[in-house]
């Protein structure tokens, strides 16, 4: 399991240009939800779509604001990731406000495994995980808001 947080305020010069797997959801618009598909979200295989909708931002959200716009998968991530073969890429948010912790997001692929992307900023951005499989389709994603502790 990857857990990333990178940041990147250029956006991804390979991105689709059509809409690649649909995945259902009946947790849109909730701060803990997932969706899945039974077509895997391939590399360089188009935008994720939920529920016919390549526009995410209604159906993966968080608290005070965090919520996902769009999300692919590319063969080509960050050159300063080398040794990785895919990346997993999602412009968005997460929530606004100092301790308000994050917007956690998990991808699972064709082989079982999970890749974690936390989205801490409240300043919309591209933010990308890189990971390795032997079958790098995206089957189900899934969101949670996480808080920070109050110590």
């Amino acid at each position: 399991m990857s857990d990333a947080r990178p940041m990147s305020d250029t956006a991804p010069g390979d991105q689709p240009t059509t809409t690649g797997a649909d995945f259902t959801s009946t947790t849109c618009g909730m701060e803990e939800g997932s969706a899945l598909g039974t077509t895997p979200l391939l590399p360089e295989g188009g935008w994720l779509a939920i529920n016919g909708s390549a526009d995410l931002s209604s159906c993966v959200v968080g608290p005070h604001g965090a919520a996902v716009t769009s999300a692919y998968v590319t063969n080509q991530p960050p050159p300063s990731y080398e040794g990785f073969a895919y990346g997993i890429w999602v412009y968005g948010q997460g929530p606004a406000g100092f301790g308000s912790g994050w917007l956690e997001l998990t991808f699972t692929d064709q082989a079982g495994s999970d890749y974690s992307l936390k989205l801490y900023s409240s300043t919309p951005a591209w933010h990308y995980v890189n990971y390795n499989s032997h079958s790098p389709g995206i089957t189900e994603m899934a969101w949670c808001a996480e808080a920070v502790a109050n110590a």
